[in-house]
């Protein structure tokens, strides 16, 4: 069978546009950096590696309304008799392949979309003056309240969990429980935290940073970092993620 030249193009691109390793993960760089030069870099390598994977996802779109479009011409000739059974089914595999491709792709941007928010956050505190003792500030992308109390991520997750579904009928979402790859790939202390995948301006994530607040535990929630998209917001409880020493 002769391979349509269109394809492979696209197999070139989706290489390219699929690196080994994501760019946060740069070995360190000879000279050390500061915290807030560190983590804007690694946010301009999060928006051009979100902006790849936006032209990946067109591309497999087009990939599965190819192989719907195939599939349907070839279930037309399978009812004509013109193909076997075995040969339609080869194109409905081809079409789950491609689905979940697409999905795969849909995955990997809200995994980014939460790692920039994630680095953002990190850019904006890194450049703020650190709060006092139940301190309280507001801007436009973040809010941020020291709170007094000793928070535990072992002792107090289970209790915010209970708080939440009875609250909202359903479990907390979390996105990120303690130390994760991400937050060590950007350097980040994140052992005893975790990341709540609610919107700032939700009932869900308004309702739980009063809850936080009340308790006087400590959190910080985000906007996220895609103007016009929800998708990376959260509220991270517990102490700010401070730099791992030695890392970048």
């Amino acid at each position: 069978m002769i391979v349509p030249r269109s394809l492979i193009l696209s197999a070139v691109l989706l290489s390219a546009l699929l690196p080994a390793e994501a760019p946060w993960a740069a070995g360190p760089a000879a000279a050390p950096v500061s915290a807030t030069q560190g983590a804007a870099e690694i946010v301009a390598a999060l928006k051009d590696y979100r902006a790849s994977l936006e032209t990946l996802l067109l591309l497999r779109e087009r990939e599965l309304a190819g192989a719907n479009k195939l599939r349907e011409q070839r279930r037309e000739f399978l009812e004509r008799g013109i193909i076997s059974r075995k040969e339609f089914e080869e194109t409905e595999a081809a079409v789950a392949r491609a689905e979940e491709k697409l999905d795969e792709t849909r995955r990997a941007i809200a995994a980014a979309d939460q790692t920039l928010a994630e680095a953002t956050t990190a850019r904006a505190l890194a450049g703020l003056p650190p709060l006092g003792p139940g301190g309280y500030e507001q801007s436009a992308d973040l809010v941020r309240y020291n709170g007094p109390a000793a928070w535990s991520l072992s002792a107090d997750t289970p209790r915010l969990r209970q708080f939440f579904a009875a609250r909202f009928g359903r479990p907390l979402p979390v996105s990120s429980y303690g130390q994760t790859p991400l937050h060590e790939r950007m350097g980040l202390d994140h052992r005893d935290a975790l990341d709540v995948a609610v919107h700032p301006d939700s009932p869900e994530g308004r309702t739980l940073m009063d809850y936080l607040r009340a308790a006087g535990i400590p959190f910080i929630a985000s906007w996220g970092a895609v103007p016009g998209s929800a998708s990376g917001a959260h509220i991270h409880v517990g102490q700010p993620s401070p730099r791992i020493s030695g890392k970048r």
